[in-house]
């Protein structure tokens, strides 16, 4: 049995979660799929995967596998389309994550060039605000907002997301606008849950650094829904710039607390760490890299017509 496709068939099991996705992308029933892995782990003499009723889970073996297998894989591809041209072109399906609003307002023209670019491949975007596992849900690239906690992934910085406290005018004619953080301890506030500790707003100034006690009548988990909801005048919120700049240069938000600055969040590309990566997803964070001045320049431009109250 060619070894090849035994390999290809472990890692498409692995990245689609069953024997039976496996077999279904591959083209090839089930029990040849359960041939193929059995006769990988009598040559390797480990279990790669343990199976249950409900779920197909590697063993650590199987995950060490994976990726020489992804290797394997990849310099067999390459040298392939070598061979039948002298440039080859990415294909297959790319499965990448995006966050939830960042995606939505700011990655489609870059996921339109892509999809121009490079027709061969089929680009599947998952829109999320969790940090997903990139290995077990098999997706080859991931965009993160925010400090990363350690891990075996590799990071490539792309830029930087400003934040602004905001509210609207009605919201504002009901109460005073807070001059310091320490005001805001008397207003509604709308919260993103991801962040910890959800309840502080940590502030800079010429004398230091500020931490507010917050609370609020909602904790949301998607940049989108805290916008519609200050828009709904129930509170103050921290937005990230493609949330608030434009309501702030209409009139519809207040930028408050101009004098104290929020840090800024960076802006990553992850991706599992490995010594090779398929020409669509290298081809997918070169396009990245390239266009990562665009994020900057939408993401870090200053509000110079906004103005507090």
């Amino acid at each position: 049995m060619d070894r090849i496709d035994c390999l290809r068939t472990f890692v498409r099991a692995l990245e689609g979660g069953s024997f039976s996705a496996a077999a279904n992308e591959l083209g090839i029933g089930q029990p040849a799929v359960s041939k193929r892995i059995a006769l990988l782990e009598s040559e390797f003499g480990v279990q790669l995967f343990l199976r249950t009723t409900r779920k197909l889970r590697p063993t650590p073996e199987g995950h060490r596998v994976y990726d020489l297998a992804r290797q394997i894989l990849g310099s067999f591809d390459l040298a392939r389309a070598n061979v039948e041209e002298s440039s080859p072109r990415p294909s297959g399906t790319l499965t990448v994550s995006v966050p939830s609003s960042f995606g939505r307002r700011c990655m489609m023209p870059v996921l339109a060039e892509y999809v121009r670019s490079y027709p061969e491949v089929c680009l599947d975007v998952r829109f999320s605000e969790r940090f997903v596992n990139l290995v077990e849900e098999g997706i080859e690239l991931a965009l993160r907002i925010g400090k990363l906690e350690p891990s075996t992934l590799v990071a490539r910085r792309l830029g930087t997301v400003r934040r602004y406290l905001v509210a609207t005018p009605t919201y504002l004619r009901e109460r005073p606008a807070p001059t310091t953080p320490e005001d805001l301890n008397t207003h509604q506030c709308i919260v993103y849950s991801r962040l910890s500790p959800a309840n502080e707003w940590t502030f800079e100034s010429e004398h230091g650094r500020h931490v507010a006690s917050i609370n609020g009548p909602l904790l949301v988990d998607d940049a989108d829904a805290m916008e519609e909801a200050v828009m709904h005048h129930l509170g103050i919120a921290i937005l990230p710039e493609w949330n608030a700049v434009a309501g702030i240069r209409r009139g519809h938000l207040e930028n408050l607390l101009p004098d104290f600055s929020i840090s800024a969040l960076p802006l990553h590309a992850v991706y599992p760490e490995t010594h090779w990566m398929s020409l669509r997803a290298r081809t997918f964070l070169d396009l990245l890299i390239k266009r990562s001045g665009q994020f900057s320049t939408q993401l870090a431009h200053p509000l110079s017509s906004a103005t507090g109250r």
